[in-house]
């Protein structure tokens, strides 16, 4: 019987099996800091902020927004550049019709050879 009441945990005797000795927390930080070495503070070095340090990081956030935007103003560009020779080309193949050809061709005295010739040379 004496047994079980050992390994339980009584809810109306709570046990505290470890006791923290009488003024300990009084004097820790005076003790912690006295067992430590004396070093020098790395935080205590001053840094001087030149008016580069502080220009830097606008420089560099302007420099990357200027060349995203010449990287799209030349894909605009390039784009807009074939999709215009691609209307003019277009516009200048389906203008006329075949019977306009036809009648051009029969009112404009040429004859077969020359006619040839000129499709040929256009390549």
């Amino acid at each position: 019987m004496e047994k079980e009441k050992i390994y339980k945990i009584d809810e109306h005797e709570p046990r505290r099996p470890f006791n923290v000795p009488e003024g300990y927390f009084d004097n820790l930080t005076q003790n912690i800091m006295a067992s430590l070495p004396q070093q020098e503070s790395i935080y205590s070095t001053r840094i001087t902020v030149t008016p580069w340090m502080r220009i830097r990081p606008y420089l560099y956030a302007a420099a990357a927004f200027t060349g995203i935007f010449f990287c799209i103003k030349a894909a605009v560009g390039i784009s807009s550049r074939n999709s215009a020779t691609d209307t003019a080309h277009a516009e200048e193949t389906t203008i006329y019709s075949d019977e306009y050809i036809d009648s051009f061709l029969e009112t404009a005295m040429i004859d077969d050879c020359t006619l040839y010739y000129t499709l040929v040379d256009v390549n």
